[in-house]
């Protein structure tokens, strides 16, 4: 099995907010905030959010039957309405830094971000989208920089948590959130980068995982078990991730295509990260990996986490503090997905001890 411990997706008796929806706004203005960050509703609750859909989708393929609600239906056919922008704003030629017209392709998603979750959501959510589409207009990279990077992937995951919150998203979507709605918002991040040539924001890809993605490799190194047809080390040999019908299925697969795709050399060289990974004997191992680091590359990071948007939904309000009994207790299992936003579970113990080490650090980049 790949963890000793089952997602929980109970479905409390109400997730709505209290509290007027707001614009969310930076908060994190310095290092020094980067604690009360760690510690933080937000960070509890986006961390075990990726953790709970993390287990749901163990061992699931991308074309495996799940339930798609109508809401998330709509989630997908406004990416595909983005997808189409593309062709309104084509490329006006590579410069140094990007192709401009992706400044054109974000002007666009800007004017028509309200419309378009209008035509998403049901009437009863349109109140919350002075707060949510922030996040759905950060997810795709700077215009300014022409840039793209594990920020904007985790502002598309923390627009998701809103929808979880305010129950757009219910229990039953928690397998295609993963399986097909992110996996078709990786698809135009993608094409977009390719398109308008999009700088890494921040890259580390030789040293980190990729120059523009990490959730593909978590969530994906979950869709495989220990009992798999493709052990870690197959996931990097062309054989397999060539493979249209397996790069198809799983994230993982599909991400180490996309690599080779833009990058050239041998694999070990440009993504020794990754070639390093290969060499873990066990998904369940590579998928614990995957679950720290992420702490450590991405939520822990100063130059990401001081564009993190905040509001009532993504609140940078501390965390209510458990007693250890009841600690213990939640430590034992995964936090609910779908809960209210002033009922912080906590993570599973495993995710837990890292979030405890890492608050004793400062990374500064």
């Amino acid at each position: 099995m790949m963890t000793t411990t089952t997602a929980t997706l109970e479905q409390p008796t109400s997730t709505k907010l209290q509290q007027q929806p707001v614009k969310p706004e930076t908060k994190i203005k310095d290092v020094p905030y980067m604690k009360q960050w760690k510690e933080s509703k937000a960070y509890k609750e986006y961390t075990s959010f990726v953790l709970s859909l993390n287990q749901a989708i163990h061992g699931l393929k991308n074309s495996s039957p799940v339930s798609i609600s109508p809401t998330l239906t709509k989630l997908i056919e406004l990416i595909d309405k983005l997808d189409h922008f593309i062709d309104e704003c084509p490329p006006k030629g590579r410069s140094r830094f990007g192709d401009a017209a992706y400044r054109d392709w974000h002007t666009k998603l800007e004017q028509e971000c309200e419309n378009l979750l209008k035509q998403t959501l049901p009437e009863e959510y349109h109140s919350y989208i002075i707060e949510i589409g922030p996040y759905l207009l950060d997810s795709f990279g700077n215009s300014t920089r022409l840039d793209y990077g594990t920020g904007h992937e985790m502002a598309f995951g923390l627009f998701l948590l809103c929808l979880c919150k305010i129950e757009a998203l219910k229990e039953d979507d928690s397998k295609a959130i993963v399986l097909k709605l992110f996996n078709r918002y990786i698809e135009l991040c993608r094409k977009l980068q390719r398109t308008y040539y999009l700088e890494p924001a921040g890259s580390k890809g030789q040293w980190c995982l990729d120059d523009y993605q990490f959730l593909p490799f978590l969530w994906g190194s979950s869709q495989f078990t220990d009992q798999s047809n493709i052990e870690p080390k197959q996931a990097v040999d062309e054989r397999y991730y060539k493979n249209d019908h397996d790069a198809n299925d799983y994230l993982y697969l599909a991400a180490i295509k996309y690599i080779n795709e833009v990058k050239t050399g041998p694999f070990f060289e440009h993504s020794s990260t990754l070639y390093d990974i290969s060499n873990v004997a066990q998904w369940s191992k590579v998928n614990q990996g995957m679950l720290k680091m992420y702490h450590g590359e991405v939520l822990d990071k100063f130059p990401i986490a001081q564009h993190i948007l905040f509001g009532n939904l993504i609140s940078f309000d501390l965390a209510p503090k458990r007693p250890p009994q009841r600690q213990q207790l939640d430590s034992s299992r995964s936090d609910n997905l779908f809960k209210k936003p002033t009922d912080i579970n906590i993570p599973t113990a495993t995710v837990q001890r890292h979030i405890d080490s890492e608050n004793n650090n400062q990374h500064t980049d």
